[in-house]
């Protein structure tokens, strides 16, 4: 079959499959070779894929977009063909699939605390809105922020990095796994941490030696009646 006739028939090369997801062509070859793709070529070698091949591809790519690891794609797409009996696919993609739901609700759960925390940090920065200060904290020492930072994770990243009386890291304890903990919900998030605080402005101070000052002249004249009196 040349490209004509594959044309008639419905087929699209590769680069127009790519544009279809807005990837590149290497990645619909790179399926191919790790088996998950096999489209049809003509007697020149151009490789058009039939719409088959293009859901077949929109599911693996999906699920490579979620995180899911290349290796569990192909073993989902080759599980079927290279199994001997039905009872043998069946279990096999059946324990895949049970991974896999597995490891998608373990990811929901952490987008959620994420999204709960998130929503904590946004209500804690709103209380900056009208703050006339420059935000640090030595410009802004009695920021609301400051007092109620652990409500939020999201503070951590935001705030001053210098942050000090920090507890001290202890080497044998293990670093906390990413996300397990849970965080409290933001509709029983305290008064205090929603309602807006009034904060007064703080004079800048100066950065950095200050240059000594050479008396003026009603200084000096000052000193001189005060020697001549003395002298008197």
């Amino acid at each position: 079959m040349d490209v004509k006739t594959a044309r008639r028939s419905g087929l699209k090369k590769v680069g127009e499959v790519a544009d279809i997801f807005g990837t590149t062509p290497r990645t619909l070859l790179y399926y191919e070779e790790q088996g998950i793709l096999s489209p049809m070529k003509t007697a020149r070698g151009t490789r058009m894929y039939s719409d088959a091949d293009i859901k077949r591809f929109e599911v693996a790519y999906k699920l490579s977009c979620l995180g899911v690891p290349l290796k569990t794609i192909r073993d989902l797409a080759t599980t079927r063909p290279n199994a001997q009996t039905g009872d043998e696919s069946g279990r096999k993609l059946c324990g895949i699939l049970d991974g896999l739901v597995e490891d998608i609700s373990r990811q929901i759960r952490h987008l959620e605390f994420m999204k709960q925390d998130l929503e904590r940090g946004r209500l804690m920065i709103r209380m900056c809105w009208d703050c006339p200060n420059r935000p640090t904290r030595r410009t802004c020492p009695k920021c609301p922020c400051e007092v109620q930072m652990d409500q939020s994770q999201l503070m951590w990243l935001t705030w001053d990095p210098d942050r000090p009386n920090l507890p001290p890291s202890n080497p044998g304890e293990p670093p906390t796994k990413c996300m397990e903990a849970s965080f409290p919900d933001v509709a029983d998030a305290e008064p205090g941490l929603t309602e807006p605080v009034s904060v007064q402005p703080v004079p800048a101070e100066p950065e950095g030696p200050q240059p000594k000052r050479r008396p003026g002249r009603r200084n000096l004249g000052e000193r001189q009646r005060k020697t001549t009196a003395a002298a008197d």
